[in-house]
């Protein structure tokens, strides 16, 4: 009998019950297609900065990240390597060596022997050609010359180097790629640590704070520079989802137990980045909320003027014996069939959105900055969460804005509104 009443009531008063599905619809369209604008956009660039330079985990020795050191080095990474092999969760990963060393271009002006047009200080980065490309695509990266190769310097310590600058680095030395340059550093044993490097290409990585002050040479280059045999600073490890990162770690983190290595995902040693998105989601969730409860007092206003209108209905059910209990989960009974209509009206329209989202994204003029990577697309994605958390918020809105006015009619007085015109 309850159900059978709330559903006619319902449909009894059109205008009233589309303005009210118009609002509540509209409050899930809205939360849905920022869910999964939320999800879709933040997981790609997490993926695409991860992917491109960081991975999504790191592996070093312990108290690394606290203080760098050319010392803090993992000596049996080759074992490591083999652990990570074995787990499904991880596509691939990649070694890399760090240190420092200043830059000197010798001058083009043949006369001048031994003299340094320009100089500057860079990172030096040692990294695996082939492995480094299957993680994080470097080439694609390089807008003059070539990839990295095998040669000489991998195995003599006279023998002259292949190096890679970055492109703001590049204009800083103003030096292109077959030039030469001289590399002065100091080696992990305390001896100085130089060597003259052919500019094999110059990379771009879509960060200019990066560009400006990186280089690149081979790991087993970077080994007998610095005095590494054997040794690498860090283990980049890429995987296959995102989802999977948190759980990965800690199994990563378990497997080398007892090793004197630190295992963290991005969220640890990318934390300035991590922090942003973490920002720019609470900012999303506010507007997610500021949507639904816009949506409520819409709905609120509706029951309302619904309650008024029905005064005179009210008073003669009280005066045919009807209890107030029953008046109340009629009312809230009703917001919840229109909340239900709303949900499922709100999940074709929020389907359609997304999936044309998902497969065209938004082009961003102009682009936005994360952790100094510029995007200019980004794309939404479809998940659970688009539809179940404004489902719950549509339920609950539709209950509570709808308790109060359920009140206010259950006490009504039946005498007072039958003699109401």
């Amino acid at each position: 009998m309850l159900l059978k009443l709330a559903w006619r009531n319902v449909f009894r008063q059109k205008r009233r019950t589309i303005l009210t599905l118009l609002t509540m619809t509209g409050g899930f369209f809205l939360s849905s297609i920022s869910i999964g604008w939320m999800n879709g956009s933040y997981g790609s660039i997490i993926m695409f900065f991860t992917n491109g330079r960081t991975g999504q985990i790191q592996i070093h020795h312990s108290g690394y990240l606290e203080d760098p050191s050319i010392y803090s080095t993992i000596s049996d990474y080759q074992s490591i390597g083999a652990v990570l092999d074995s787990l499904p969760g991880v596509r691939t990963w990649a070694p890399r060596i760090y240190s420092g060393a200043l830059l000197a271009v010798r001058s083009g002006d043949a006369e001048s022997g031994n003299v340094f047009s320009n100089s500057a200080a860079a990172s030096v980065i040692g990294l695996d050609p082939s492995m480094e490309d299957a993680a994080t695509d470097f080439s694609s990266n390089i807008v003059s010359g070539g990839m990295l190769t095998a040669s000489a310097a991998d195995s003599f310590y006279y023998a002259t180097g292949q190096i890679i600058l970055g492109q703001e680095l590049s204009i800083i030395l103003d030096a292109s790629a077959g030039d030469s340059l001289i590399m002065l550093s100091q080696a992990a044993d305390g001896a100085s640590a130089d060597r003259k490097y052919v500019i094999q290409g110059i990379v771009s990585t879509g960060n200019a704070d990066i560009d400006r002050n990186t280089c690149y040479i081979t790991l087993a280059d970077a080994r007998i520079m610095f005095a590494l045999s054997g040794k690498v600073h860090e283990l980049a490890v890429m995987t296959n989802s995102l989802g999977t990162v948190d759980d990965l770690t800690e199994d990563i983190s378990a497997r080398l137990s007892g090793r004197d290595v630190e295992t963290d995902s991005w969220k640890t040693f990318a934390k300035e980045f991590y922090n942003g998105m973490k920002a720019d989601e609470s900012s999303l969730k506010v507007m997610i909320f500021i949507i639904m409860f816009v949506a409520a007092m819409g709905v609120l206003n509706t029951i309302l003027m619904m309650v008024l209108e029905r005064r005179r209905e009210f008073g003669v059910m009280k005066a045919l014996g009807t209890k107030p209990g029953f008046i109340v989960r009629m009312i809230v009974l009703e917001a919840n069939i229109m909340g239900i209509i709303s949900i499922i009206a709100g999940s074709i329209l929020s389907t359609g959105g997304l999936l044309f989202l998902s497969k065209h994204g938004l082009v961003l003029d102009p682009p936005i900055n994360y952790g100094g990577t510029v995007f200019s697309e980004m794309i939404a994605s479809i998940s659970p969460d688009c539809y179940w958390i404004p489902a719950i918020c549509v339920i609950i809105t539709a209950s509570t804005v709808s308790f109060l006015p359920a009140l206010k009619a259950a006490h009504t007085k039946a005498a007072k509104s039958l003699r109401t015109v």
